[in-house]
């Protein structure tokens, strides 16, 4: 009789395994952010969540405003990266939309996004504000764009697409203040009815 052989899990290298230990302490701070204050909360408050010494911290961020800067660093990342899914995707405009909207929903309610939603106006470095106002300026023009594509092939009514993509991430990012998981909503729900307001408004 053969013996089936397990098949053993790819070793995780250096990078990944340090990226991992990141993740954790930027979702420990990110709670400590939501809690007490990006102003009142301390590097020492941090390491105690992570139960690690304030030393072992510094081996993986450089200060508090660091960890900002690689919450944002996180969130550019999985916005871009549900952009080009979506742009890669068939469909109109308006197909396109929704689904960014979809993916979007659930991106502004991890705890290191939501984080990096409610502190992005407390940079105090000239570059890290320069390079943050950047970022988002080239997400919300691929958005215009995807607005643009359903204006051009009318699956989306003529409009401003400018004012259109302003007054959509105000609303979902405004998800990352009152949602929470524990909450009478859940994901589904909450995708549902963004959707339906969004998409059909509030008439009747």
């Amino acid at each position: 009789m053969i013996k089936q052989l397990k098949t053993a899990k790819p070793l995780m290298n250096r990078a990944e395994k340090r990226q991992i230990k990141l993740d954790a302490i930027l979702r420990h701070a990110a709670t400590a952010f939501m809690e007490k204050g990006y102003y009142k909360t301390s590097l020492d408050d941090i390491a105690r969540l992570h139960e690690v010494t304030k030393p072992t911290l510094y081996y993986y961020i450089k200060n508090k405003e660091d960890i900002l800067i690689k919450c944002e660093e996180v969130a550019s990342r999985r916005i871009n990266g549900l952009l080009d899914q979506v742009m890669a995707a068939e469909g109109d405009g308006f197909t396109r939309l929704k689904k960014f909207i979809i993916g979007y929903v659930t991106i502004v309610t991890d705890d290191i996004i939501r984080c990096h939603i409610r502190h992005r106006g407390q940079r105090e470095d000239p570059a890290a504000k320069d390079a943050s106002l950047t970022m988002h300026r080239g997400i919300e023009h691929r958005v215009r764009a995807i607005i643009r594509q359903g204006i051009d092939d009318g699956s989306i009514r003529d409009c401003n697409s400018t004012i259109i993509a302003i007054l959509l991430f105000d609303a979902l990012n405004g998800i990352s203040a009152w949602y929470r998981e524990e909450g009478d909503l859940n994901p589904e729900e909450l995708v549902e009815q963004v959707l339906s307001f969004v998409t059909q408004g509030v008439k009747n």
